[in-house]
């Protein structure tokens, strides 16, 4: 199926609307604090270089450039041998993001999907590696961090986007420095850290929908120039964004959130240092409704033949628009999520620092949904759970900084985590469905339910290094291998198949338990030459790898408690940064080749959606990013990814569904991106600047299954915003989706149940806001 999309926008056109665009490594150029008055964006000031320790006190605004730490030690992005892009705080705030994927869609070759709406657990999908399993119980290959502390369950990542320094998305395999889960890339974010200088800000919006958003933040020293602390928080809340047309149910994809962070930074001595943060978050609302498409309710070959679903109204979403949905039943979102986090930093001596990092995180995601979409009762309601979610994480890392050729990081990780996962299904239970579902599995039951449950524990032990050796003058050579030992174990797994009137009436999985072990060794090696000063080129091939994973779709037979081997990914990349014309014009650019194997799916098999894996795939792809600041008012440019994204000519699916998979273009990621981004100083006032910010991105035709039936055809994403930025306020007007663009953000084949699947993308959103600083 093609899902069609609304406003198909030549280049040419949106060019002209957004006059050009820069990609998001022009936002790495510099860093503020929210609500600050832009800089200029694309101005690049030479940094003499300093010991890491320094570089991460200095105030980036001076240097016109956002120092990164994607190779676990701070440097200017610019002299990064790896394909990353990074956006600064007040970038962030100009346009009012508050979630991570609202950011990684500006960096080439990167997508998003949403398996449970935008205001669930994201998918991210970069140069084409990603998850097609929406299991709570498992990690992505797209290695997500905050604060330096890993996310190793999907409900963690759910943390939004405030009162952040800068967020970071490295692209390709990311195996010896982040370790396992990043075989497609990995994000970090990082929250601002406690200064010694009282300050503080609250921004307020409001926009169509009676959409509210109220962020905050303030800092105070509480023994000077040894402890001070900052609060921050975040509030949003609007009244569903899907039209509901049944009366008096409420609007749907409704979101209630609330954040708040609090953080004291200890500096007892020029040589150490340590952040605590707390972090809280709380995701509610009405939650989504997806559409129900290819409807086929007389098929023989679905569930329960014969059923009179199709003569039922409501049955086919006749009289509905695309932003619009009928259903009397408003299931919600239930995310609560609580966690601390230690960062602490020793410098040993001026060459050898130590850092650790201690995380914990608890917390629950219960997600209730109608599944079909339908007035009828098809699925629903469907019920994924997450009770009882726990991670540790502890890591300690060793660099020196000797002024010698040779220079080395070391680190040993530990990580676990623990979750009481499983699902609930409720299948053709609808009292109008007809004889053909009243053949329950008791005397007086309707219809067939399904429910799982099992309580899976992950431990994993992992020790790295890393080496820098300097050749010969601005030709440095780098190596690095990472050892990871994972233990994975499911324990108590039962699984009921019922009715209506009993849901447990037939035990179908019974108090199993088992374990598996997976050793990896991932390795890295690069040359990095910079020719003249302001040109870095790079060679490298890097490797990762993504942990096995239980089926946490087991309901029929013990059998089904299987596990899907580790994925691996090796990439072998070239490339080059430039930064010319003195500063005024960056071109970046890479190319490179991805082996990636036993890539971790789900399949339709019948009524079952099991984990399986893919024995192998190849992506081949470019990336380029150009950035231009032709005047001190003007910041220009565009960001474009190529892939060639295909399963082997001898891919082969495991278990018993039979897909031909060879040469299909790989599950959620796309041939085509385009980045296009600007920001445009309208006017210098005495104290003030008016300014205008747009970008658009353009995502190629996407297949969201691996046989290639589920697609959405390209399509054109635009924000723009417009704001009045003086040194104490700011007010500005904004708009999300300008061309009001009707796009499928996920897809799944449940053909089984006579439909399919199918997540919308949010409609046009605007929104007038303000901002006080003190």
């Amino acid at each position: 199926m093609q899902v069609p999309y609304a406003s198909r926008l030549p280049l040419t056109v949106l060019a002209t609307a957004l006059g050009t665009a820069s990609p998001l490594a022009a936002y790495a150029q510099e860093v503020a604090s929210p609500g600050t008055p832009s800089a200029a964006a694309g101005q690049v000031v030479p940094t003499p270089a300093r010991p890491p320790e320094e570089a991460a006190k200095a105030d980036p605004v001076d240097t016109g450039e956002i120092v990164v730490t994607a190779t676990r030690r701070e440097q200017r992005i610019q002299d990064v041998p790896i394909a990353i892009s990074a956006i600064g705080a007040e970038a962030i705030q100009e346009r009012q993001v508050t979630q991570v994927s609202d950011i990684i869609k500006l960096s080439p070759n990167s997508q998003v999907s949403y398996p449970y709406g935008e205001g669930g657990p994201p998918n991210f999908v970069i140069r084409g590696i990603s998850s097609t399993d929406y299991s709570p119980n498992q990690s992505k290959p797209i290695a997500i961090y905050v604060d330096e502390g890993i996310r190793n369950l999907q409900a963690f990542e759910s943390m939004p986007v405030f009162d952040v320094e800068r967020v970071e998305v490295l692209r390709g395999p990311q195996g010896t420095l982040y370790g396992k889960n990043a075989t497609g890339g990995a994000v970090n974010i990082v929250s601002i850290k406690p200064g010694f200088t009282p300050e503080g800000y609250v921004t307020a919006s409001y926009g169509n929908f009676n959409r509210v958003r109220l962020q905050g933040a303030v800092q105070a020293p509480l023994v000077d120039g040894v402890l001070s602390m900052r609060v921050a928080g975040l509030y949003v809340h609007d009244d569903g964004v899907f039209r509901n047309l049944a009366p008096g149910a409420g609007d749907l994809n409704q979101t209630d959130l609330f954040a708040i962070r609090g953080a004291l930074q200890f500096e007892p001595s020029p040589d150490f240092e340590a952040t605590l943060r707390y972090n809280h978050v709380s995701s509610g609302g009405r939650n989504y409704a997806p559409i129900a498409a290819n409807i086929d309710f007389n098929d023989p070959a679905i569930l329960f033949p014969g059923n009179n679903l199709a003569s039922l109204p409501g049955s086919n979403r006749n009289g509905l628009g695309f932003f619009e949905s009928s259903l009397s039943r408003t299931p919600k979102r239930d995310i609560r999520i609580d966690g601390v986090n230690l960062v602490m930093k020793w410098n040993a001596s001026e060459t050898l620092t130590f850092n650790s990092v201690t995380t914990y995180d608890w917390g629950r995601w219960i997600d209730v949904v109608d599944s079909d979409g339908l007035e009828i009762a098809v699925e629903s309601p469907f019920v994924t759970r997450g009770k009882n979610l726990k991670q540790f994480v502890q890591e300690f890392r060793l660099a020196t900084s000797f002024a010698g050729p040779f220079n080395l990081q070391a680190g040993a990780m530990y990580t676990n985590d623990s979750a009481d996962a499983g699902f609930d299904f409720r299948l053709f239970t609808d009292p109008g469905c007809g004889a053909a579902c009243s053949t329950g599995l008791t005397p007086t039951g309707r219809g067939l339910t399904q429910t799982n449950d099992f309580l899976q524990k992950r431990d994993s032990y992992s020790a790295y290094l890393r080496g820098e050796l300097e050749i010969a003058t601005d030709l440095t050579v780098t190596g690095g291998v990472r050892f990871s030992r994972d233990k994975v174990a499911v324990r108590n797994y039962n699984a009921f198949l019922g009715d209506t009137a009993d849901q447990f009436a037939v035990t179908t999985i019974s108090n199993v338990s088992d374990r598996r072990t997976f050793n990896n060794t991932s390795f890295e090696a690069g040359v990095n030459w910079k020719p003249v000063k302001e040109v870095l080129l790079y060679a490298s091939m890097r490797e990762g790898y993504r942990t096995g994973a239980v089926n946490a779709q087991a309901f029929s037979d013990p059998s089904e408690v299987n596990f899907a081997p580790p994925e691996t990914a090796r990439t072998f990349e070239a490339g080059f940064k430039s930064t010319l014309l003195d500063r005024a014009l960056t071109i970046n650019g890479s190319l490179f080749q991805t082996d990636y194997k036993n890539q971790q799916v789900i399949v339709p098999e019948g009524l079952l959606l099991p984990l399986r894996s893919i024995s192998e795939a190849r992506v081949r792809g470019f990336e380029g990013e150009v950035t231009a600041k032709p005047t001190d008012r003007v910041t220009l440019g565009v960001g474009v990814g190529v892939l060639d994204p295909k399963y082997g000519a001898e891919a082969v699916v495991t278990g018993t569904s039979g897909i031909d998979v060879a040469g299909n273009q790989i599950a959620n990621s796309a041939r085509f991106s385009l980045n296009l981004n600007t920001n445009l100083v309208l006017a210098k006032l005495d104290d003030a600047t008016v300014e205008f910010n747009a970008d658009g991105v353009y995502t190629s035709r996407v297949f969201y299954d691996i046989g290639e039936v589920l697609s959405q055809e390209g399509y054109w994403l635009a924000n723009a915003r417009v704001a009045y930025n003086a040194e104490r306020f700011s007010v500005g007007a904004g708009v999300k989706n300008l061309f009001n663009e009707k796009y499928v953000s996920y897809g799944l084949q449940l053909r089984a149940l006579g439909f399919d699947f199918l997540q919308r993308g949010v409609p046009r959103m605007y929104s007038a806001d303000v901002t006080f600083r003190f």
